[in-house]
């Protein structure tokens, strides 16, 4: 029998359809050694079989079938499946802490089903029952500001059906009272720092660590993801937090970029820039260095139906394609899906610029996320990265001049994760030197 080889780390990708078996060596010796991909696992995701360790299983023969047997020092996992962190937020005002703590949710991978602002009504708490959040979002209240709603609305959270674990982001002066009255209802709660301080300013970082640290509680208890403590060693991310991590990490060292994976069952595009200076002049409404936005109606297979029905608007017909087309006519509808994803999901997650009629004229403003000084866009996941003509389809994203949405320069050059790593070195940069997985990210997209 082969001798295993020692490898540093292999990271499980637990996608909505398929699931990816990842493994790495070189990372502990850089610089010494270089850091490389050893090779890849595919097999499909089997949580609705009831155990997600049957496709992690699955994947990881398919790899050790191509390189031989690995002896792992380390085994983590990303995870999207068993319908990712489910969560609803819930804040002081619409734009000022319900939105920090929204953008809280979304960078950390969550799955944002239900958003409110001001006091809890009856109608939000039977809209809370239904999408039975994993994990709930409290805000409220600058630090020193509201107190009264805030726990009103703890106290209203109370009623629901479910305990779900509350992580409460509000004005701190009231974070002990707030935790009493949850805890005495038997909830669970983390508590952090407050994801809108002041008048435009958000610290949402802090709640992202927390809210991986939920995740990671409720995914090793969801239904088929019971056994996934069986193949990990280490911790378990959300795959849209991790690639947003690996996002935030890379643009510290190449500039302000835009990430783009368009999945099954979701289009994520993650951008980390504060924009120019000169639409900065322009906006009215404060954004996070690092910004992540999630299109749950933009996939090619969970999702794709719903594709397929706005290409027909458009007057382009498009079959459903599989999860892993291998025909022509397969790869050609998968394409289509993906352009039109890609190309949507960037535009949706840009702002633009607006007109406001005043007493003394006419006054431009810029709302939204600005990609403008975004000189760089590149495409992870398996859509973008493993079909023909990813490239082309990135070019697509950018803006062609003029215009008003807020989009990257038409002369931003587009790049792909070519070996598929980004969502796995967000989860290895927790264990390893920085520079070293910074490497095989550089390597992956050729930056």
């Amino acid at each position: 029998m082969t001798e295993p080889r020692p490898v540093d780390a292999l990271v499980a990708e637990i996608g909505s359809t398929t699931t990816v078996v990842s493994g790495f060596d070189g990372l502990s010796d850089y610089p010494a050694a270089t850091p490389c991909l050893v090779g890849q696992g595919v097999a499909a995701t089997s949580v609705v079989d009831g155990d997600v360790t049957l496709g992690v299983n699955a994947a990881r023969e398919q790899l050790e079938a191509a390189v031989g047997p690995l002896a792992p020092s380390l085994t983590l996992a990303t995870s999207s499946a068993a319908g990712g962190l489910r969560m609803t937020v819930h804040g002081l005002t619409r734009r000022m802490t319900a939105m920090a703590a929204r953008e809280a949710a979304l960078g950390a991978g969550g799955v944002v089903e239900y958003v409110t602002a001001g006091r809890l009504r009856d109608h939000d708490l039977r809209r809370i029952d239904e999408v039975d959040p994993n994990l709930i979002l409290l805000a409220g209240g600058v630090e020193g500001g509201d107190c009264d709603t805030v726990l009103f609305n703890a106290e209203r959270l109370r009623e629901l059906t479910a305990r779900p674990i509350v992580v409460y982001a509000g004005n701190s002066v009231v974070s002990s009272d707030a935790q009493e009255l949850l805890e005495r209802a038997g909830f669970r709660v983390k508590l952090t720092d407050n994801v809108y301080p002041g008048i435009d300013e958000l610290d949402i970082v802090p709640a992202r660590a927390v809210i991986h640290d939920a995740f990671e509680e409720h995914i090793t208890q969801a239904p088929g993801m019971e056994r996934i403590g069986e193949v990990v060693s280490g911790r378990i991310l959300p795959t849209p937090g991790a690639v947003l991590i690996a996002a935030e990490r890379l643009a510290e060292e190449v500039g302000d970029l835009v990430v783009i994976d368009v999945g099954g069952a979701t289009t994520d595009v993650h951008s980390i820039t504060d924009g120019s200076p000169e639409i900065a002049a322009l906006m009215i409404e404060p954004q996070p260095h690092s910004k992540r936005t999630v299109e749950g109606d933009l996939g090619t297979y969970v999702s794709a139906r719903h594709v397929v029905e706005m290409l027909a608007e458009q007057e382009r017909p498009v079959h459903l394609p599989p999860p892993l087309p291998t025909t022509q006519e397969e790869i050609a509808a998968a394409l289509t899906l993906t352009h039109y994803a890609a190309v949507t999901g960037v535009q949706r997650h840009a702002g633009q610029l607006a007109h406001l009629y005043t007493p003394t004229g006419r006054e431009t403003v810029a709302r939204g996320r600005d990609l403008t000084a975004c000189r760089l866009v590149i495409g992870t996941g398996g859509a973008l990265t493993r079909l023909p003509g990813g490239a082309a389809i990135l070019a697509d994203t950018r803006g062609k001049g003029g215009g008003e949405r807020l989009l990257p320069p038409a002369d931003a050059r587009c790049a792909l994760d070519g070996d598929y790593v980004f969502a796995c070195c967000g989860a290895l940069f927790a264990h390893f030197d920085g520079a070293a997985v910074l490497a095989l990210m550089r390597a992956s997209a050729a930056v």
